[in-house]
């Protein structure tokens, strides 16, 4: 297996001491992106957030900086969810799932936070679905990813596990799960003079 293969793997997945170093050196290249999206989520005293692959809990952190909320995070790695009990401690609620499969009821939560996760999506839907049916009416959700024409560039994202995004393709699978065209805006963003990146809200 070759070492884009491999890293592609352990960024969908991260796992070990390998994972939680990546974890690291993505929340340094990410800080700019989860500013940006936490900026934009504008969280408000005594809203309910999840972060929907929360990772090391960095955009949970940046959430709490920022207002007093109650704070989700779900991840289906073991090794970013002991990342995150580390930095966060007791002020967050920490949950092993993926967006196939989330157990929360309708409507729980105010907004919910996608950093670069939606390249790990199914192309039908269903776990963006999940996503807006956990959203209180009128909530909202705010999703980061990069943009392909800059992800081409990148050996990892050649190996089948990433789904690129340009605009349309971010309203598109946003919509795939349910959201209202009309309610979904992008913005393009950059990131560093190499890196462009795409940041959407959809409002349920």
């Amino acid at each position: 297996m070759g070492l884009a293969r491999r890293f592609a793997e352990q960024l969908a997945r991260p796992q070990g001491v390998g994972g939680r170093l990546l974890g690291s050196a993505m929340d340094i290249a990410n800080r700019k992106p989860t500013q940006l999206a936490v900026d934009m989520l504008a969280p408000q005293d005594g809203e309910h957030i999840l972060d929907a692959g929360c990772g090391t809990g960095a955009g949970l952190a940046e959430v709490l900086r920022r207002a007093d909320c109650a704070v989700t995070g779900i991840d289906p790695s073991d090794t970013m969810l002991a990342s995150a009990r580390r930095r966060l401690g007791p002020s967050a609620h920490l949950v092993r799932a993926g967006l196939e499969a989330l157990s929360f009821p309708d409507g729980t939560f105010d907004a919910a936070l996608l950093l670069n996760v939606l390249y790990f999506c199914d192309e039908d839907g269903r776990m963006t679905a999940n996503l807006r049916r956990v959203l209180r009416p009128g909530g909202r959700l705010v999703a980061y990813v990069t943009h392909r024409d800059t992800m081409l560039d990148w050996p990892f994202a050649q190996e089948g596990l990433h789904r690129l995004f340009d605009r349309d393709r971010l309203i598109d699978a946003l919509a795939a799960g349910g959201f209202a065209r009309d309610r979904i805006c992008v913005q393009e963003t950059s990131i560093t003079r190499s890196v462009r990146g795409l940041i959407a809200c959809a409002e349920r």
